[in-house]
């Protein structure tokens, strides 16, 4: 069933959802990912761009299918970020209709003990900082499929591999997270 963007948002809001709303476009690679917290949005990006910035980017494009993943949180947040009414009327003037790809979800518990055991052998390499290294990766620079798949972690690890300067720590993170990912088929 086609929705409306604003009447999605508005769901969300009014439901106090907290995660990761995520629009495909046609044609574009990137997705527009917009972060809830108690029905907040507290972070948008498209690509490279964010706030207002993204939603600007993503208004002419056709959108064809969003996916809404709870207990999503990131700890970056946009500066430039209207209100959460302001982006509903903003997505309702739009008038731009999508379809849910509800069909097949990841379960959130199973991202986030990925993420955090990612982010853990990141942290073993490089120090604390890999903390917001990986934050600031997955909100800026990996792009996931719909559902989430283990291909996608193992994307996310070669962007974070980068952070290593020595090779023998790139390896040791590698198989650290081949190692995470064999327990979720």
């Amino acid at each position: 069933m086609k929705q409306n963007i604003g009447d999605i948002v508005l769901k969300i809001y009014e439901n106090k959802g907290t995660g990761l709303l995520s629009i495909t476009f046609e044609g574009e690679k990137n997705l527009l990912k917009i972060y809830f917290k108690d029905g907040a949005v507290y972070h948008i990006s498209f690509g490279v761009k964010k706030g207002m910035q993204s939603l600007n980017e993503a208004k002419d494009k056709e959108p064809v299918f969003y996916n809404f993943i709870s207990n999503i949180v990131v700890e970056v947040t946009s500066n430039d970020i209207p209100s959460t009414d302001k982006i509903i009327g903003f997505f309702k003037e739009l008038n731009k209709e999508i379809i849910s790809s509800d069909s097949v979800t990841i379960k959130t518990s199973d991202f986030q003990k990925i993420k955090e055991s990612i982010k853990i052998a990141l942290i073993r390499q490089i120090g604390p900082i890999g903390d917001k290294i990986t934050e600031k990766y997955m909100a800026e620079k990996w792009i996931p499929s719909t559902p989430i798949s283990k291909e996608d972690f193992l994307n996310l690890a070669n962007l974070l591999k980068d952070e290593i300067e020595d090779i023998s720590g790139k390896k040791e993170f590698l198989s650290e997270v081949n190692k995470i990912l064999e327990v979720y088929k």
